[in-house]
């Protein structure tokens, strides 16, 4: 079998990285799906979540804390059958989101609307175009989504001008909502603690997007056989 690979990523903490991936992973697990969640982040806030519980994902924890353990890490997460495998990644490490980059199709990158985690973000975007260059392909593609928005705030309701001339790379906003507070506190992902909210239709449209993406992708590979990893 072999897994879509997404990373979920930015070099700036703070962002909702944790919160977007489990309950990601858990959404894209439902029906008959095999879904893997791989807690690379030595903080293990995703293995934390979902220590107990049942989940339509199923946790690894493999942290990776810098590249010396790169290749072994590669080689446990490329082991994992499933017919996706998310990946959490730590906050503040290239090397770490570089090496997640090398086995991914798609990166999800969660920003606030802040100052610095727009640079952050641009940081791992050069991350994604030196393993592009790397692989030799452009079948490693992006998904910026804008994390814990507050329309209320003027930077929340600014940070849809700031990236609409990006185009298609932007996914759906997943916003601050109470209920991803309370569903961590209560270590149940979005669909079982609240699934008629608008915190679980942020999760839907946002797994909606992803597998949309991820078949631009694959249909992108398949017309261009060239652009595929050897």
């Amino acid at each position: 079998m072999t897994a879509r690979i997404i990373t979920v990523a930015n070099l700036k903490g703070g962002v909702g990285k944790s919160n977007i991936a489990v309950n990601l992973a858990c959404e894209l697990g439902g029906g008959s799906r095999q879904v893997a969640l791989v807690d690379a982040d030595p903080q293990g806030t995703s293995t934390h979540w979902m220590s107990r519980g049942r989940y339509p994902a199923k946790i690894y924890t493999i942290p990776l804390e810098d590249e010396r353990g790169a290749q072994r890490w590669m080689t446990k997460v490329l082991s994992i059958e499933s017919d996706f495998v998310l990946i959490d990644c730590p906050a503040h490490s290239r090397a770490v989101t570089e090496t997640a980059l090398g086995l991914s199709r798609l990166a999800i990158i969660p920003l606030t609307a802040s100052g610095p985690d727009l640079i952050a973000t641009t940081n791992v975007l050069n991350l994604i175009e030196t393993s592009r260059s790397i692989r030799d392909s452009n079948d490693l593609s992006f998904l910026l989504v804008p994390s814990k928005i507050d329309h209320r705030t003027g930077a929340g309701r600014r940070i849809g001008d700031v990236l609409r001339h990006l185009g298609d790379v932007v996914g759906p906003e997943v916003r601050q909502r109470t209920a991803f507070v309370d569903a961590f506190g209560e270590r149940k992902w979005i669909g079982d603690f609240a699934p008629k909210s608008d915190a679980r239709l942020d999760i839907v449209n946002l797994a909606n997007a992803v597998l949309a993406k991820l078949e631009e992708i694959e249909r992108f590979s398949e017309d261009n056989p060239a652009a595929r990893v050897s």
